[in-house]
């Protein structure tokens, strides 16, 4: 048995040094379209790799004779994309490959004994711990950096930009990146409430700036003088009132978007908005400015503008028009933005990895032109991230961070086959045949070869865990084709829904939490899991608050 067990564990480590040094040698990617982003597209080129780097681009660069050709004849190589929305390796998370969780535990420069979301000393960077899997669902989404920050606060610390390797604080690309904030208050003390929040941040401003006239007073002549009390929080905030470190301030609806430009304005802060789901109803206070704007769309009921067009009364087929109305809208967010001349990149907003990409097709869809898509993903997006130098484009001396597909990216038909992060290639592994389009979950088709719906109706046990526990509670479900209403009952009380919607095999609704004299929007997204319909997992958007991962099994039919 001892002799077995070695055997195992010689066969487990041996291959290990030699597929370390098989990374370290260089990498020759030939016969590829290469779209650099930065500088045009090269029809049939190559691109070498050596130690991480772009060695080499172009139509007629010579192939290393101790490279590894790889021949991506009928493939494209674009820049490696970056989501600016993500809390993926922050501890106590719930994280989706590149999208966004709950907020981690105590950071650097913060004790147990201080609130979260109230310390903008709180380094990012010195969290972060491994998350292999869900570094390599981003990977295989085309995601090959991420800014960390966490999701939840007023001050949230001082947020990272991280590869996607499997280890994520093995390598930081860049931190401090800027300083993440938000309106959100600390639950059971102040400030709590919306206006003390704003209260408390202006007033930390101030204290800021006093803090650093005296300390520069001290610093430049320190005789005589009483050596000032060091106050982390101010100190981290000194280069943010002075515009020496940016400010990524979450701020999804027009309200939201008009108080953080206010802000800005006050303290002449150097202000990047994130979110932005809102942003076409407030060009003119983000014009001038740059923004984040995610792709988690928003259910038409949670936007602001729509609510008294959903509760009153309308005709049977009207909701499904009004609806779709909405949709157009929102999605043609990014469209709006562009047209108004706003400088922007997109990102995830909390959407799992897979999901990003898809949600990016959609605002091209609605008006996004498609190379303006492009670079807010790649290159626009490394340089709000302040890493313009290292990622976004394929330049020579650039990080080897590069997506190889099939087909055009932001197309319905691509197929990401090839990731290198760091120089390190991750090869993604083609669904099985007949895997897209199979047939949901389910009897009856409507006919031959239509898809089934599935059917899910019933009553589900639902438990979403959020960084503050679990909690459980009853939906029962009545189905109508492919929409479906429910009620849902826990210890929050009873809420009722009726948006609900059926897509093979994923479920979509909205809800309306009222709690403590706040209303908080509820946004569910889930995909039925195993060959029946018994079993859902997904996320579930909580506002302000960010975001959740929720499961549920059915109970009875």
């Amino acid at each position: 048995m001892r002799r077995n067990t070695l055997l195992l564990l010689t066969a487990l480590i041996a291959p290990l040094p030699l597929a370390a040094h098989a990374q370290d040698m260089p990498w020759a990617l030939t016969n590829a379209r290469i779209e650099t982003v930065g500088r045009g597209t090269i029809a049939k080129g190559t691109i070498v790799i050596r130690n991480g780097l772009i060695a080499a681009v172009g139509a007629n660069v010579a192939v290393p004779p101790d490279a590894r050709v790889v021949d991506l004849t009928g493939r494209t190589v674009y820049p490696g994309i970056i989501d600016l929305t993500s809390t993926i390796g922050l501890p106590s998370q719930t994280s989706s490959g590149g999208g966004a969780g709950q907020r981690g535990g105590p950071g650097a420069g913060q004790s147990d004994d201080d609130p979260p979301g109230l310390t903008p000393q709180r380094s990012v960077a010195e969290e972060l711990r491994g998350a292999a899997a869900d570094a390599r669902a981003a990977r295989e989404a085309g995601i090959t950096a991420a800014l960390v920050a966490p999701t939840r606060g007023a001050f949230r610390g001082m947020a990272a930009l991280v590869p996607m390797r499997d280890s994520l604080d093995e390598r930081v690309l860049r931190t401090p990146v800027a300083l993440a904030m938000g309106f959100q208050g600390v639950s059971g003390r102040y400030p709590q409430t919306l206006l003390g929040v704003i209260a408390y941040e202006r007033q930390a401003m101030y204290d800021a700036q006093r803090y650093g006239l005296v300390m520069d007073r001290w610093r430049a002549n320190p005789r005589g003088l009483e050596r000032p009390a060091f106050d982390p929080a101010l100190e981290a905030l000194v280069p943010v009132v002075r515009q020496q470190r940016p400010v990524f301030f979450w701020a999804d609806d027009e309200n939201e978007i008009r108080r953080a430009v206010r802000l800005a304005k006050e303290f002449d802060l150097s202000l990047t908005v994130v979110g932005a789901t809102e942003g076409f109803r407030a060009t003119d206070a983000l014009a001038g400015r740059t923004a984040i704007v995610s792709v988690n769309f928003p259910r038409p009921p949670s936007v602001t503008g729509w609510h008294f067009q959903y509760a009153t009364r309308r005709a049977p087929d009207d909701s499904a028009k009004a609806d779709s109305a909405a949709r157009i809208v929102i999605e043609g967010n990014a469209a709006a933005l562009h047209q108004a001349g706003v400088r922007f990149a997109l990102a995830s907003g909390g959407l799992r990895a897979g999901e990003f990409l898809t949600n990016v097709r959609k605002a091209v869809e609605r008006g996004l032109p498609r190379d303006v898509a492009l670079a807010a993903i790649t290159q626009r997006a490394a340089e709000l991230a302040g890493a313009g130098d290292m990622l976004g484009t394929i330049e020579t001396g650039k990080i080897a961070n590069l997506v190889v597909t099939e087909n055009d990216l932001l197309s319905d038909s691509a197929r990401i086959r090839m990731v290198f992060v760091d120089g390190i290639r991750t090869d993604v592994t083609a669904p099985p045949a007949g895997a897209r389009g199979r047939r949901a979950v389910g009897a009856g088709a409507a006919g031959a070869g239509a898809a089934a719906v599935a059917q899910i109706g019933g009553t589900w046990e639902m438990t979403v865990n959020t960084s503050q526990g679990a909690s459980t509670s009853t939906v029962t479900i009545t189905q109508d084709g492919t929409t479906f209403r429910g009620v849902s009952v826990s210890e929050f009380g009873r809420i009722e829904f009726s948006d609900g919607r059926i897509e093979g095999r994923r479920m979509t609704w909205s809800a309306t939490l009222t709690t403590s004299g706040q209303t908080i929007p509820l946004t569910f997204d889930g995909m039925l899991e195993g060959d029946g319909a018994d079993r859902l997992v997904g996320s579930v958007g909580l506002g302000p608050m960010g975001n959740a991962e929720f499961t549920a099994r059915r109970t009875s039919p």
